[in-house]
């Protein structure tokens, strides 16, 4: 019989049967969702091709552009390989309306399948003025290069490779949450189960096998994260600031929250400079505070053009009251609680219309203990150890203050909350999260003398959230594109 408790001694075994399933369940994934149907999808395809068709790609001024319709991708500053794409696969039924299903040719080739597999639409942008995201590129750069390289394949093949290595670079993801846990002080065998949390987390799953750039993002938050555990748990070394520092760089180039990571690198640098030279001479500690203050200085100059902060005081203070008035409601954070979790208002079910009440209830009395486990002296040798956890509070609040900077920001250029603060912002500290949530839960059960609920607590975690991900993907997803 297999012995788990074994494996959880050797964890190549199960770590590699969690992510060998957790890659399968996303590969099924990509092949439920129609194309483009992925938050922004089309836009982030349309980017790559824009990239990878530099050369080609004009706007012809004399040329009127068709009014744009929010339900066809053929009106938009696509490509006409996207608009015929969008067209003959129908996806504006889809889009349209949240409840429609997709229509079904007969046979086993899907609605003109064949003609998108043979048609030589161009993949080139012309006649209307590009439709390209702004700022930070690099995730559509990067991607460029492997749409040019397959450009003799049809656009079904090149847009599912990409989905599939948007569900390659999570399973890295997951094994990067393994050895986060790992390494801040959980047990093999809880960090295994950390990780299968993770792996079945519905939005994760679902959104991770999606073409846009937080398949990007969310890594490379998680391998700054661990990279900071390593350097708190054996001193900073050349290796450790220098993947730290190539991760935020990273994460910058690729969206415009990584700046929280340059923010998060700076302070956890301070402090690990501080924690060496702190018994040192006076001198030392001078000439570190001054080089932190340059350094300071010049993060909040170069943050300054984030954030709106060109008028006066009274104005900065006046559009800032009223951004938290319409954006800290009770149901703007239960939205962003609802879809941090996964399509949880696809379909009318109790079940899960009051799963995020049942979490935020968790979530209370997680922080009760964890409020116990930071001001209590002992604490038990199988929860990381403080400086870990508060590194992981830090990394929270700083990916919170980022997001709603930029929210802030837009609404102050355009006057209403378009930007918003949906949940799959927040998947970038998923890993940051779980190990918080348990650590909270695992403090209570050392105060109430029941350790061995910790672990009972994990388990029951890993069977709750694989249920949850299979309901909402056979009577969820499956339901509303196909049933």
């Amino acid at each position: 019989m297999l012995n788990i408790q074994s494996l959880s001694k050797k964890p190549n075994i199960p770590l590699v049967i969690i992510l060998a399933l957790f890659f399968f369940k996303g590969i099924f994934l990509v092949a439920l969702h129609p194309i483009f149907d992925g938050q922004d999808e089309a836009r982030h395809y349309a980017n790559i091709q824009y990239f990878s068709h530099s050369e080609d790609n004009y706007w012809d001024e004399s040329k009127e552009s068709t009014k744009k319709d929010d339900n066809r991708l053929e009106t938009y500053g696509f490509s006409e390989e996207i608009g015929k794409t969008s067209t003959a696969a129908d996806s504006k039924i889809l889009r349209s309306e949240i409840f429609n299903t997709i229509r079904f040719s007969e046979g086993y080739n899907g609605k003109n399948e064949h003609a998108i597999e043979t048609e030589q639409w161009p993949s080139y942008i012309y006649s209307s003025k590009p439709e390209i995201i702004g700022g930070s590129q690099f995730y559509h750069h990067f991607l460029s290069f492997f749409e040019k390289t397959l450009s003799y394949q049809n656009i079904l093949t090149r847009f599912f490779i990409f989905r599939i290595f948007s569900v390659f670079l999570a399973t890295i993801t997951i094994y990067i949450s393994f050895l986060i846990a790992k390494n801040s002080g959980l047990s093999i065998k809880n960090s295994l189960l950390i990780s299968t949390i993770i792996s079945f987390h519905p939005k994760f799953s679902d959104y991770l096998t999606n073409i846009n750039y937080d398949a990007f993002i969310i890594p490379i938050f998680f391998f700054f994260t661990l990279n900071g555990i390593l350097s708190l748990k054996n001193g900073p070394s050349w290796k450790n600031l220098s993947l730290m520092l190539l991760s935020a760089i990273l994460a910058f180039l690729t969206k415009g929250t990584g700046i929280v990571l340059l923010v998060a690198f700076a302070f956890l640098v301070f402090y690990l400079i501080f924690e060496k030279i702190k018994n040192g001479s006076p001198l030392h500690l001078r000439i570190f505070y001054f080089f932190s203050t340059i350094y300071i200085l010049c993060l909040g100059f170069f943050s300054k053009k984030y954030l709106p902060l060109q008028d006066g005081i009274v104005q900065i203070f006046e559009t800032f009251t009223k951004y938290i008035d319409k954006s800290l409601t009770l149901g703007k954070l239960a939205l962003s609680s609802r879809t941090y979790w996964g399509n949880v208002g696809w379909v009318d079910s109790w079940l899960l219309s009051h799963f995020t009440d049942m979490i935020w209830l968790i979530q209370v009395i997680s922080v009760i203990g964890l409020i116990l486990y930071f001001f209590t002296k002992n604490t038990p040798s199988y929860l990381p150890r403080k400086k870990y956890a508060i590194f992981f509070l830090g990394m929270i609040f700083a990916l919170q203050l980022g997001i709603r900077a930029f929210d802030w920001r837009v609404y102050v250029h355009e006057g209403v909350i378009s930007l918003g603060t949906p949940g799959r912002y927040f998947l970038p500290n998923l890993a940051s999260h779980i190990i918080l949530l348990y650590t909270g839960l695992g403090m209570l059960f050392y105060k109430i003398k029941k350790e061995h609920f910790f672990e009972y607590s994990l388990k029951l975690g890993a069977i709750l959230m694989f249920f949850l991900s299979m309901y909402i993907i056979f009577d969820v997803i499956i339901y509303r594109f196909y049933l």
